[in-house]
């Protein structure tokens, strides 16, 4: 359990966590997920790595990263 003092960075290897919620057959709520952190202590920060081929015409997870961008 946090103490909510406790400062916290969120640091989430998007690809690994795409990949298995999709092989898992679920979305994940990233909205509810930060909130959930936000709950437990102070969210200094939420980081999402992923990398994306520029030249690739089409990537199944572009529309999330234009999301995650936006909000």
């Amino acid at each position: 359990m946090f103490d909510p003092r406790e400062k916290i960075a969120l640091f989430i290897d998007g690809a690994n966590l795409y990949a298995t919620s999709r092989a898992l057959g679920f979305d994940i709520d990233y909205r509810k997920l930060l909130s959930s952190f936000q709950k437990r202590g102070y969210l200094l920060r939420a980081y999402y790595y992923t990398a994306l081929v520029e030249d690739q015409e089409y990537s199944s997870i572009r529309p999330l990263i234009d999301w995650l961008d936006y909000n």
